[in-house]
């Protein structure tokens, strides 16, 4: 029997005053796609294998979020274990019209065996990854907001969904509508991204 599909959601916001749609995308050339996505699945790796080693120390909980540039990906000399992503979609925002890139990363993903887990301990988690970064002036990569929860624990560490770019308080600049995922159900919450972080200016309380 064939998998039913997911609804699409489409935001809506009302607003008293009559005002030009902004579509906030980032006009990208499909090199120019390529490379920013294999920037980000750098950068997504080192979140991934981050929280497989929390899994594998027997901690649910996740660590404090750390900023995470395309220097310092470049550090480590020893190549580490690269996670098997799939599902994945990039999506590139222009949020304040500065023509600097807001990139929105999701995926799945799975890590070796070995690396999963403690040992002898069942089926390797899948991993549940939502990226949000900054590209500066000089081409380097500035971590936002980073989760990656697992299908184990979405009851400690709910996963985001990506909904769209809306302008929530009508000021012509874009923020970042999320579908917040737990056991405990679903609610919506929405960003505004300044300099290096997220900020919340609206988040629902999670229900069925």
């Amino acid at each position: 029997m064939k998998a039913a599909s997911q609804p699409q959601l489409i935001p809506a916001i009302s607003d008293a005053n009559i005002s030009d749609p902004q579509p906030y995308t980032y006009d990208l050339k499909p090199d120019d796609e390529k490379q920013l996505r294999t920037k980000m699945l750098e950068l997504a790796a080192i979140e991934v294998r981050a929280r497989a080693k929390q899994l594998a120390s027997g901690t649910d909980t996740p660590p404090e979020p750390a900023h995470t540039s395309k220097r310092q990906s470049r550090a480590s000399a020893a190549k580490p274990a690269q996670p098997d992503f799939t599902g994945v979609q990039l999506r590139v925002f222009d949020l304040s019209n500065s023509n600097e890139p807001v990139l929105v990363l999701t995926a799945k993903a799975s890590m070796p065996q070995r690396l999963n887990q403690k040992e002898g301990t069942g089926t390797p988690p899948e991993y549940l990854l939502t990226l949000v970064a900054r590209e500066d002036i000089n081409g380097d990569f500035h971590k936002a907001f980073s989760n990656v929860t697992d299908t184990e624990h979405l009851d400690v560490l709910p996963k985001y969904e990506l909904i769209d770019v809306v302008d929530a308080d009508g000021d012509g600049r874009g923020e970042l509508l999320f579908r917040k995922v737990s056991d405990a159900g679903s609610a919506f919450v929405v960003y505004r991204v300044i300099g290096d972080q997220l900020y919340a200016l609206f988040e629902g309380t999670p229900g069925r």
